[in-house]
């Protein structure tokens, strides 16, 4: 058995509408699926979200090539440093074109916190920000790594996994 594919990035936002919008605005990235939850069906799965007596919104926005970034609002949100966000993701990542361009672009923006500049390693430029929630975000403009890790990425990866990462696969 094997992935096909990498389907989809969850963040917690504190305005699903504002999030939303910005992210349609930032990134033209629509809105494709809402769905929410009542207090009862979330107790029902206080498990996963450790979280008690709250609602939850959650939508999916859709990415070019069927990537999907999944938001999530929940009505209390005092409680989120110890539930949904520890251990997880860390930031996601969006291949991107013209690096200093969306640096200025994002840079003017009043809801956008830029954490590095562009940087460029082994021939990637690439920059993190945050979301007006605070979400971390990387832009990352393959150049010629994009067309090797789409086309030789497979064989890349059988070639290291023989090789130099073996010990991984002990």
């Amino acid at each position: 058995m094997k992935i096909k594919s990498i389907s989809h990035a969850g963040i917690t936002v504190r305005d699903f509408d504002k999030a939303v919008r910005w992210y349609w605005e930032v990134f033209r990235m629509p809105l494709v699926s809402v769905s929410e939850m009542s207090r009862d069906e979330l107790a029902k799965m206080k498990d996963l979200y450790r979280l008690d007596d709250c609602s939850l919104k959650l939508g999916f926005l859709l990415g070019p090539k069927g990537g999907v970034i999944e938001i999530f609002e929940f009505s209390r949100t005092e409680e989120m440093d110890h539930a949904w966000n520890r251990p997880g993701i860390t930031h996601f990542t969006l291949d991107v074109k013209n690096i200093n361009g969306w640096h200025k672009k994002l840079s003017a923006r009043t809801d956008v916190t830029i954490l590095t500049p562009p940087k460029n390693t082994d021939g990637n430029e690439w920059f993190f920000f945050r979301d007006p929630d605070g979400n971390l975000i990387e832009l990352i403009d393959l150049k010629f790594n994009y067309f090797a890790l789409r086309r030789l990425g497979k064989i890349a990866g059988f070639f290291l996994r023989k090789g130099p990462m073996k010990a991984y696969y002990a």
